[in-house]
């Protein structure tokens, strides 16, 4: 098969996340057909596209490490390679590893086969020091974009090779590679997600729990209770003291803009609680004279009508604060903070980090959404509702 080894290089913001608004694909390298410029100073880069293009067609089997990412970058300018077959050395190492050590780098597998390892100069130089990709001085740049290149074309000729004696693994590696294909579709396509309704309900779920909290208050009546402290809960249930600060009159100002007026100094506080229920045997924490107050913990807890009283009001403050805090509000944040487009969510589907050999995925964790919100996503083939 005719293999095209290939990486890219990309403005940074975000790692370099494909779907922020704000990255741009600055280089595409391909192996013994060259370095290819695309958004690195102002020339059109349209006939570096089409001169990609036709490699990508040319060539039987494409390769990569992380491929993924580098299949995101060439997609999102246009590159079609929907028919070819895929190699990641990343995925692959994984596998020949027994799964054991989660998204292995280049230099780790470089290293292992006793290879060179990839120059340090444009991440060491250049991007700790916030300096972008597309301002790294060409020769640079490309010096170390050919580096990659060539390490990973080597790796792949290990990993052939040492598959050979092994074909059952071998037919098991190229079924990943293979669903590495379909997982970049799924990935690229993104998630429609009702993002101005998510930010609604999570204003109402704000105010619910502004009224629960308000409960809660007639079982401490502290105003710096903070009931998203595990220490306070802790105190709360299992009896202890609770240290605060208030601002007590300390005189006046003798000169001065605020001559006259009158001075405060902060003063130590405490109170104390008494037990409402008693620990679980194996739930103290390393803090001494503190137990954990996490929802299994809570469900299994036995006591008085008020301590049952106040664990349920817990319970289900935990509740609602998690699906406002990661979902109805933490969505839209993380659509937010990563630059992606309005009410799209890009996760991310991971082949290289559990031991079992599973998918699983992150930023967001799509496999374990509460049942609540799955009706804020909806089909890009229908209206939302």
């Amino acid at each position: 098969m005719k293999r095209l080894t290939l990486d890219v290089e990309t403005t940074t913001s975000n790692k370099g996340n494909p779907f922020d608004k704000n990255n741009k694909l600055v280089y595409v390298g391909l192996k013994g057909q060259g370095l290819y410029a695309i958004e690195y100073g102002d020339e059109p880069y349209g006939d570096q596209l089409e001169t990609i293009q036709k490699c990508v067609e040319d060539a039987d089997i494409l390769v990569g490490f992380n491929i993924k990412f580098d299949l995101h970058w060439l997609a999102k300018y246009g590159i079609k390679f929907k028919d070819k077959r895929i190699w990641d050395c990343q995925l692959v190492h994984f596998i020949l590893q027994g799964q054991q050590n989660p998204y292995p780098s280049l230099n780790g597998v470089c290293e292992y086969y006793d290879l060179e390892t990839k120059l340090d100069v444009v991440s060491e130089e250049y991007w700790k020091n916030g300096i972008d990709t597309q301002d790294i001085p060409r020769d640079i740049l490309e010096d170390y974009l050919q580096k990659d290149i060539d390490l990973t074309d080597l790796i792949y000729q290990k990993q052939v090779e040492e598959l050979q004696s092994n074909p059952v693994l071998s037919r098991l590696v190229s079924l990943h590679n293979q669903d590495l294909l379909g997982l970049q579709e799924m990935e690229f396509n993104g998630l429609l997600f009702n993002q101005e309704w998510s930010e609604t309900l999570g204003h109402e779920l704000e105010e619910q729990i502004a009224k629960i909290d308000q409960k809660l208050r007639t079982y401490h009546d502290l105003d710096g209770f903070n009931p998203n402290s595990n220490d306070h809960i802790s105190v709360l249930l299992y009896g202890g003291i609770i240290g605060y600060r208030v601002q007590i009159p300390d005189g006046t100002y003798k000169s001065g803009l605020k001559q006259g007026q009158d001075k405060f100094k902060w003063d130590h506080r405490e109170k104390h609680y008494d037990q409402l229920v008693k620990p679980l045997k194996g739930t103290e924490l390393a803090k001494e004279g503190y137990y954990s107050t996490d929802e299994k913990t809570l469900k299994s807890l036995k006591g008085s009508k008020k301590a049952k009283e106040v664990i349920q009001i817990l319970l289900t403050r935990s509740e609602l604060n998690k699906r406002m805090t990661t979902y109805y509000q933490g969505l839209p944040k993380l659509i937010e903070e990563m630059n992606w487009e309005y009410g799209t969510i890009y996760g991310q589907l991971n082949q290289c980090v559990a031991r079992t050999g599973r998918l699983s995925s992150s930023k967001p964790n799509l496999q374990n959404f509460d049942s609540e919100i799955k009706g804020l996503f909806y089909s890009r083939y229908k209206e939302a509702v």
